[in-house]
């Protein structure tokens, strides 16, 4: 189902799926698949996706292989916990969930998380700033000047290691495009720098810059003269 509506000078088209089961459990049912299929068609389609989570029953297998999926086809993304009213312990319950997030998902470490409830109203009045936040970070151009700043700050605190006795050395960094923000990188042996690294450079940009919501996305390119 697809609705459009106005926010903030904005047209905004909602497209809101049918809730998906365990496949196990969605397995040899006609309309359970045709919802899946449906389901990904919109995640591929979309510039930003509200992914909603059981409160009691946070993160499971199926949670964290939709909320891969949508970083891994580049889109915004903000965590909605449904039936917070079912949550005897409120107090600090946001921390811990924040914190499962970052650690079961870091490719977009520090993506909205709200705490709903559809049967109480709770929290849903949050829900449309933490979209418009995450769609503003996906859409986010950093100037060279500011990239290249970071990145002196970010090497100079923590430098590549070394390969075969030779240093990896960054030498330039750019933004060539948004949605989702994608950033190259020009130096030597740059094949060479680990996922961890990586990783390392992507929480800087995100508190730099306010990338949170988003995934972010890296291109190597090896030359000696950084603006080829």
């Amino acid at each position: 189902m697809a609705a459009a509506f106005e926010t903030e000078g904005r047209t905004v088209l909602l497209h809101d799926t049918a809730g998906l089961r365990k496949r196990a459990r969605a397995a040899g049912h006609a309309l359970e698949q045709l919802a899946i299929a449906s389901a990904l068609t919109a995640i591929r389609f979309a510039e930003c996706v509200v992914v909603i989570i059981d409160a009691t029953q946070p993160f499971e297998k199926q949670d964290l292989t939709i909320a891969d999926l949508v970083a891994r086809e580049g889109r915004a993304i903000i965590f909605a916990a449904n039936k917070w009213d079912l949550i005897d312990r409120k107090a600090g319950a946001i921390g811990v969930l924040r914190r499962q997030l970052d650690r079961l998902l870091p490719q977009i470490a520090g993506a909205p998380l709200i705490a709903i409830s559809a049967m109480t109203g709770e929290g849903l009045p949050r829900l449309m700033p933490g979209v418009l936040a995450a769609d503003g970070a996906w859409n986010r151009h950093v100037a060279t000047a500011e990239l290249n700043r970071l990145l002196a700050r970010a090497v100079e605190r923590h430098p590549p290691p070394a390969v075969k006795g030779r240093r990896v050395r960054i030498r330039y960094m750019t933004q060539p495009k948004s949605r989702p923000p994608t950033f190259a990188l020009f130096g030597n042996q740059l094949d060479s720098l680990p996922q961890s690294w990586l990783r390392y450079l992507q929480n800087e940009l995100r508190a730099a810059f306010d990338f949170e919501g988003t995934p972010l996305r890296f291109s190597l390119r090896t030359s000696k003269n950084p603006y080829a």
